[in-house]
């Protein structure tokens, strides 16, 4: 989708722009009709090419009601198993077992197995059923051959995981030694279907970033020096105090640190902000990865102090660096390679992070004593609708990250673009300040796109 038409929509559903009182007469999105989109369009679109890169002839899915489905955005709610088959022109739907009607339920199902395979595999009449009933899809797999079939197990990725394990043993036991020993874990297949949008889905992403951005500067605003406390906002935290004790800096103590800190001039705060859900999808609702900084002028200042100006500002020159090597068709340990290169080229210093939030700033620490030259960490996971953690793995660039080095960038890519600056102040010497940049963006054909818009500057509060 082209990235114009993006902002349109979220324009358009957000309201902005509108005269007063017309935003509350416009229509909202059917969401059940959206997911329905979204549901047809990532079988016809996407699951073709995620099986043929992964390898997968065949793609068995196992559900059962009452045991939540974490693939439940992707299908609806099933009991028994969906078949995916790639036939060589098209992928084959088969469903053994139901169904369930709704908004945005599965459709266009080529196969259907009989009602009464579908009441044995859902549990009627259970430890009365003849184990024969099951025939048709050992039948069906037999004749469709397939050299690998993928399964919804893991032994690490909790998505890839929901099919239980007595369900496990009696698909074996359906299918025959021979067949059985064709089963492979889903898992990269599930990754790669997950983690591959449609261009909807990159609108829904920019309008749930676009509306949390909006928020986040209406708690800005909210601010009253003297008065607000950090606990006031959502997920704030001072990187610099030119008063408080310690000058909020990581590992010394701090007032700063307490969220009944109330924050005056001279603070400089992170806000890592989120927002209600405008597309309701459960625990796949679309995420927001996002922070915006601020700075409380002293009285008597029009503008942030030269040092932490400058320390901002090489931040926001990084992501200009970064931006350029972040492409569609490279792998992750390409683009982390890449990456941290052209960094290092213009002077930055780089710092691993492990993850390990006190040995990462020790890191910090040691890495820039003596120099007033920045520092960086790189953390561009892949975001959406898994909220940057395991759910899915995703195209991720980071150095705590190399198990998905191998991973490519697919177009339409929703990455959150997080990384931290770090650098020296001159009042706050051993401990360097440390600021963390984010905004979820996409990878298009012709590089990163902007779908939330980046931070232009630090926001001041009077």
């Amino acid at each position: 989708m082209n990235a114009r038409l993006v902002l349109a929509l979220v324009a358009l559903i957000l309201g902005i722009g509108l005269p007063a009182g017309a935003q509350d007469q416009m229509p909202k999105p059917d969401q059940g009709e959206w997911l329905r989109l979204i549901r047809n369009d990532r079988l016809d679109l996407i699951l073709p090419s995620a099986m043929r890169d992964n390898n997968v002839d065949m793609w068995i899915h196992g559900a059962r009601q009452g045991n939540p489905d974490p693939l439940a955005y992707e299908f609806g709610r099933i009991g028994g198993f969906i078949v995916f088959t790639d036939l060589g022109d098209r992928i084959e739907r088969a469903v053994f077992g139901e169904v369930f009607g709704g908004g945005g339920a599965l459709e266009n199902i080529d196969v259907r197995g009989s009602m009464e395979i579908s009441r044995a595999l859902t549990g009627y009449d259970h430890g009365n059923v003849d184990f024969a009933v099951y025939d048709e899809l050992r039948e069906f797999v037999e004749a469709r051959d397939p050299q690998t079939i993928a399964v919804n197990f893991s032994d690490w990725l909790a998505v890839a995981d929901s099919i239980s394990h007595t369900q496990f043993s009696k698909l074996e036991q359906i299918l025959g030694a021979e067949l059985a020993s064709r089963i492979v874990s889903a898992e990269h297949l599930i990754t790669d279907f997950r983690s591959r949008r449609l261009s909807l889905e990159v609108a829904i992403q920019a309008i749930t970033l676009e509306a949390a951005r909006q928020a986040a500067i209406a708690q800005l605003e909210s601010i009253v020096p003297g008065k607000t406390k950090v606990g006031d906002l959502r997920r704030a935290s001072v990187l610099y105090s030119a008063t408080a004790q310690g000058k909020a800096a990581p590992q010394a103590s701090s007032p700063a640190h307490s969220r009944n800190y109330v924050l005056q001039g001279g603070d400089f705060i992170s806000l890592n902000y989120g927002v209600e859900r405008i597309f309701d999808f459960g625990f796949s609702s679309f995420s927001v990865d996002s922070k915006l900084q601020a700075y409380i002028l002293r009285e008597g200042e029009t503008e942030v102090p030269e040092s932490l100006q400058r320390a901002w500002d090489f931040g926001k020159r990084a992501q200009g660096i970064m931006r350029d090597h972040v492409r569609v068709g490279m792998t992750s340990g390409e683009a982390l390679e890449e990456i941290v290169a052209a960094l290092e080229a213009e002077g930055y210093i780089y710092t691993p992070f492990t993850d390990d939030g006190d040995e990462d700033y020790r890191m910090v620490q040691d890495y820039l004593a003596d120099t007033y030259s920045p520092g960086f960490y790189l953390d561009l996971h892949a975001q959406g609708n898994n909220n940057g953690e395991l759910m899915t793995v995703g195209p991720s660039i980071a150095p705590f990250r190399r198990d998905r080095d191998d991973l490519v960038i697919r177009p339409n890519h929703i990455f959150a673009f997080e990384y931290a600056v770090h650098t020296n102040l001159p009042d706050r010497p051993g401990y360097p300040i440390s600021i963390n940049f984010s905004n979820p963006q996409v990878v298009g054909p012709n590089g990163v796109e902007w779908i939330q818009v980046p931070n232009y500057g630090i926001h001041i509060i009077s």
